[in-house]
């Protein structure tokens, strides 16, 4: 992923990526883990939330690819 930045903002690129994404998903994933499981019910409820935010990521990580390869 580092490669997809020029070589001079190469460490700020990252570093935004990162910290941008780290407060989103993973500051707010107890809030969310808890409403879900107090709206449904169920003890299982925040796997939900796993897997949409995995598939969240697999998605960026194909179209990453795709624009890095060219196609």
């Amino acid at each position: 992923m580092a490669e997809l930045f020029p070589t001079a903002t190469r460490g700020t690129g990252i570093a935004v990526a990162y910290n941008t994404s780290v407060p989103i998903f993973g500051g707010t994933a107890p809030l969310i883990a808890t409403w879900l499981v107090a709206t449904t019910g169920s003890q299982v409820a925040p796997s939900y939330y796993l897997i949409a935010t995995s598939i969240l990521s697999l998605v960026m990580l194909v179209i990453i690819h795709m624009r890095v390869k060219g196609i």
